[in-house]
């Protein structure tokens, strides 16, 4: 399944109808809600997955559904999301990197993940080019999987240095990279629906505040 020419139904027209203005995270969902159109059962099994659930209503939200918090985050809902950052603030605040993420802005792509097949010409190109890409770049991560994937790299980082809970751990983001750049896709679980670039890109973005 080739995210670089891909007709699936997964790859769907993301315009929205007329509707009310949305904010930031409401265009998020709406993307990741319109790209997973015809993924039958995507909401499902992203709530079977612990690293992909948000823990209560009125903190870190995400189309997994939601799941008990963790125990004692409860008395800090401001601060269990604090760092479910966007691509965007993390490409404004590079000196963050280092102090909440323990990661060198200059680091190598190729250092945290697999770079194979049509993603080979990411081996040599740094986190922050990748999160802040040159028209090469966006030649070559065409949906902004590679992009999405950095920032949810970093939030699961700054999360787990800090001791808060996350709605996404890194390691998961790195095996959701993997999957995808050696198979064309990711599967959330056994017998799901794969889930091409597309909607990998719009899945990790809906988790940004």
């Amino acid at each position: 399944m080739d995210d670089q020419q891909n007709n699936s139904p997964l790859s769907a027209d993301t315009q929205a109808t007329p509707h009310a203005p949305l904010d930031a995270k409401g265009v998020a969902r709406r993307r990741f809600a319109r790209a997973s159109a015809g993924a039958t059962g995507v909401i499902l099994t992203l709530h079977s997955q612990p690293g992909m659930a948000t823990f209560s209503k009125t903190l870190c939200k995400s189309p997994s559904g939601y799941m008990s918090m963790k125990p004692g985050a409860s008395a800090r809902p401001q601060v269990s999301c604090s760092y479910n950052r966007s691509h965007g603030y993390w490409k404004n605040h590079p000196d963050e990197w280092k102090t909440s993420a323990g990661m060198d802005s200059s680091a190598k792509f190729s250092s945290f993940f697999r770079c194979t097949g049509a993603y080979v010409g990411l081996a040599n190109v740094t986190m922050m080019q990748v999160i802040n890409p040159s028209q090469a770049i966006k030649r070559i991560d065409r949906n902004n999987v590679a992009m999405q994937c950095v920032a949810a790299l970093l939030n699961g980082r700054a999360a787990r240095f800090a001791g808060l809970p996350t709605v996404l751990p890194d390691d998961q983001v790195v095996e959701i990279w993997n999957q995808f750049v050696t198979r064309g896709y990711y599967t959330p679980t056994k017998g799901a629906m794969p889930w091409n670039g597309a909607v990998i890109a719009a899945y990790l973005e809906s988790t940004f505040r």
